[in-house]
């Protein structure tokens, strides 16, 4: 009897704990379901790039812009929905290949699907595709992110660019409204490397900017083409810099370069870079949002003694508004921006029968943690100098004869120099941030015109001390 109650006792204890054993693999299972942490569903942030076969990208320097006129924009005809694949196909690649600058477009096949929906241009390498939309109104261009518009005309479906006038050069051209359209671009400039052992893809419309619950992809629209050699420098100096496409890299391969992303605000806090869905996190990038906000509350006047506005009465409009700007900073580019919307509601102060035309471009540019060194450059005529800024990559951050308000600080206090000085000091700077900003203000009528530029620099050291102020201004009356 002993031994029988022996067995059964062994037998119970033995089943709790199988049955705990079980218990507890049961709930540990239900945990892992819940928490969705399964290895294909683990944090973007720990997963390394050889194992997901992602590339390597940091943000090596980063710009804002913003943008608003009032010019209208006007239809213009491309091609016809229902003639492509057919005679109007040299259309559509004509524009693919002069509005979008898409090269490989010349030995493109171009197909439509079944359902009349969309049209699919590609290569063995490359592909696009031209969606119609459910209500017929628009076509989108993918990955390019591209809105054309549609017309329905005579029983066919009619595609047009909306064609902007803030391009043009001539006054003449521009189309004026009551509306101001405004724009907002974020650009980064990435290195990108394939740290793998196997060639990698790298997919530019897989890049993204996320801000909350929104999504902006890459863009080729152009902010920087209002001309076709523009005045302000943080965009002519985007313009030069290489343009990021899908490429194919082979393992421990780098490549450098810019993408666009039209956005909703400037730079802020808030926007994360993503390849796909994982998150590009950049120390530079956090650093450099910093310094932005130091850069936009820097008063030259302060260092300059000169104030942001000119107080000369030829320079004033009939409310006494300033028509230029000395310097810029935030404050200043906010005090235009809120002028415009009343600008454009009034008539003309120059033709009461016309529109006022009203255009602000307000740019910045950071590139962090760079070895910068100042040089002075005798001109040709052996009487000015230029000012040159090269990193230790020898990339020319500055490169300008418009060096009449140039200040170093020098022993606690800033030593001022001239176009004509002839001992700019050479500098070497380590660790440093270089800032530009660029500010455009337009405001008139196309026949007679006040045009306001600066161009602004400041390199800041790890404790935000500008270490080197330079701006030059410059404003012009076109009649």
């Amino acid at each position: 009897m002993r031994i029988l109650l022996l067995i059964l006792t062994i037998f119970i204890i033995f089943s709790g704990c199988v049955e705990e054993s079980n218990v507890t693999q049961s709930n540990e299972s239900a945990y892992q379901g819940s928490g969705n942490t399964t290895p294909e569903n683990l944090p973007s942030t720990t997963l390394s790039s050889e194992e997901e076969n992602i590339p390597e990208i940091e943000v090596t320097s980063f710009s804002s812009i913003y943008m608003h006129d009032n010019s209208e924009n006007v239809l213009s005809y491309l091609f016809s929905w229902d003639n492509v694949p057919g005679n109007e196909s040299n259309n559509l690649s004509k524009y693919l290949k002069n509005d979008l600058e898409i090269d490989w477009i010349s030995n493109a096949q171009i197909v439509k699907t079944n359902d009349n929906n969309t049209i699919r241009v590609f290569t063995p390498d490359n592909s696009l595709e031209l969606k119609l939309a459910d209500d017929k109104n628009t076509v989108l261009i993918t990955p390019n992110n591209i809105q054309l518009k549609v017309k329905e005309e005579n029983g066919k479906l009619c595609i047009y660019r909306v064609k902007e006038y803030r391009g043009s050069s001539d006054p003449a051209e521009i189309k004026l409204g009551y509306n101001l359209n405004e724009k907002y671009y974020a650009v980064y400039d990435l290195s990108i490397k394939n740290n793998g052992s196997n060639d990698l893809d790298f997919k530019l419309n897989k890049l993204h900017v996320r801000d909350g619950n929104r999504t902006f992809n890459t863009t080729n629209l152009d902010p920087y083409g209002f001309y076709e050699k523009s005045h302000l420098e943080v965009l002519s100096s985007l313009k030069e810099e290489n343009k990021i496409e899908n490429i194919t890299l082979s393992p421990g391969q780098t490549i450098n370069g810019s993408v666009v992303f039209q956005v909703n605000s400037l730079y802020n806090e808030s926007f994360l870079l993503m390849y796909n869905e994982t998150p590009v996190s950049s120390v530079s990038l956090e650093k450099s949002i910093e310094i932005l906000r130091v850069a936009e509350r820097f008063n030259y006047s302060t260092v300059f003694g000169i104030p942001p506005y000119s107080e000369d009465p030829s320079e004033l409009n009939s409310e006494g508004t300033p028509l230029f700007c000395s310097w810029v900073n935030r404050s200043v580019f906010e005090f235009f921006n809120k002028a415009d919307p009343e600008n454009v509601m009034e008539p003309s102060p120059y033709s009461p029968d016309e529109i006022s035309w009203t255009k602000i471009v307000y740019a910045l540019e950071v590139k962090p943690e760079r070895n910068i060194t100042t040089l002075p450059v005798k001109n040709r005529d052996s009487h000015t100098y230029s000012l040159l800024v090269v990193d230790d990559a020898g990339e020319e951050l500055i490169n300008t004869h418009e060096i009449e308000k140039i200040a170093f600080l020098r022993n606690g206090t800033y030593q001022h120099y001239s176009r004509n000085s002839q001992d700019v000091p050479q500098i070497n700077l380590t660790n440093h941030t270089f800032v530009r900003t660029s500010f455009e203000r337009t405001y008139g009528t196309p026949m007679n015109v006040y045009v306001s530029i600066n161009n602004q620099n400041l390199i800041l050291d790890d404790d935000l001390n500008a270490i080197l102020v330079r701006y030059s201004d410059g404003g012009y009356h076109f009649v």
